[in-house]
């Protein structure tokens, strides 16, 4: 057991002493080694959990669920079956705080630079109060920011990710959702095309996870429920949020001074909040989502062009594959790396998806 944890403290120690010893300015990514040491230290097989682990009831279930979605992805949605997921660490208690910024009068997303995954749109502190810093520090530099947290991460294969204890809170289909998006970044990655991961993750977690709850609907009809109300709220929640980036996009291409453009924007935002309300929510969480406490700016939007935009372009690839789903992502797989390798620079993601189709007999 000794050598077992030291194999896994022992790659992020060589991290983070390479960080610190070869790279100045480094304290980013040392603190995320921390945190990632504190999370890998306190793992505990799944198996050995549910024997030791005074969970809830409802923990319990959870718990039980995971290796029937992995299972699930793997053998029936065809993603690369990982080492992810099998462990739990039921006493890390930290979240990870994604923090990101872009222009207060454009949707023009400050990306920042990380070794071998390339550029994304965000960063993330296992430290709230460094994520508020970094925040601040951009603030400072003129940019709009958005600070929020993230209930699980990828490592892409450095680390085989265990659960974290709050994951076993949440609904049947966030939890299946979230472990199949995972799943769908360790499949496939193009480095250096953050927002193109993002949104195929995104549609691979919610094609697989609306599958795996018709799967188990006769079993879990309350839950099949829930999420029949989620899909609802989520789908006016994203054509909102549509609507309103459209039409501040729309302003922010009509040539006004910038001051008149900032003021016109605070007027669009605080009328999107007044409507919000009149909305049909079915469920209480949407319906709070623009309360005056939360952020509503640029920062926030801009995700709309990352993790919930691009789905026209993956129905209409999916639909050439004649919804075969494990087929779509085989041919992913396998052909957009390659055509990433021969294109170099100059490689689209999202061309080479338009151009993604079954191998003719």
């Amino acid at each position: 057991m000794k050598k077992k944890l030291w194999g896994a403290l022992g790659s992020a120690a060589i991290v983070l002493a390479a960080c610190v010893l070869l790279l100045p300015g480094c304290a980013y990514i040392a603190q995320a080694a921390r945190g990632q040491m504190r999370l890998m230290a306190g793992r505990v097989p799944n198996e050995r959990a549910l024997q030791t682990v005074d969970f809830t009831d409802e923990e319990r279930d959870r718990l039980e669920l995971v290796p029937q979605i992995k299972a699930f992805g793997e053998q029936v949605i065809g993603l690369s079956p990982t080492k992810n997921y099998e462990a739990i660490n039921p006493d890390f208690q930290e979240s990870v705080w994604n923090v990101s910024a872009t222009a207060s009068d454009r949707f023009e997303a400050h990306y920042f630079a990380y070794p071998i995954v390339g550029k994304l749109p965000y960063i993330g502190y296992f430290d709230k109060e460094r994520a508020l810093a970094e925040r601040d520090l951009l603030d400072d530099l003129g940019w709009e920011t958005y600070v929020r947290p993230a209930g699980a991460y990828s490592t892409l294969g450095w680390f085989k990710d265990p659960l974290w204890r709050s994951m076993l809170s949440w609904d049947v289909e966030q939890l299946a959702n979230t472990v199949l998006h995972e799943l769908a970044h360790a499949t496939l990655w193009l480095p250096g095309h953050g927002d193109f991961n993002e949104s195929l993750a995104t549609f691979l977690g919610d094609e697989a996870a609306a599958r795996y709850m018709e799967s188990i609907r006769a079993e879990r009809p309350d839950a099949y429920q829930l999420w029949q109300d989620r899909e609802a709220d989520g789908a006016l929640y994203r054509a909102t949020m549509h609507a309103l980036v459209k039409r501040l996009d729309g302003l922010y291409g009509a040539g006004l001074p910038r001051a008149e453009v900032l003021a016109r924007k605070e007027a669009v935002i605080a009328e999107a909040r007044r409507r919000w309300q009149e909305l049909p929510w079915r469920l209480d969480g949407y319906r709070a989502a623009l309360d005056p406490d939360r952020p509503l700016n640029n920062a926030r939007l801009v995700q709309f062009r990352i993790y919930n935009t691009g789905g026209d372009a993956f129905d209409d690839a999916l639909a050439r594959f004649g919804g075969d789903l494990p087929a779509f992502i085989a041919a992913a797989r396998s052909e957009l790396p390659v055509r990433r390798k021969e294109g170099g620079r100059s490689f689209d993601p999202w061309t080479a998806l338009d151009a993604l189709a079954p191998v003719a007999d």
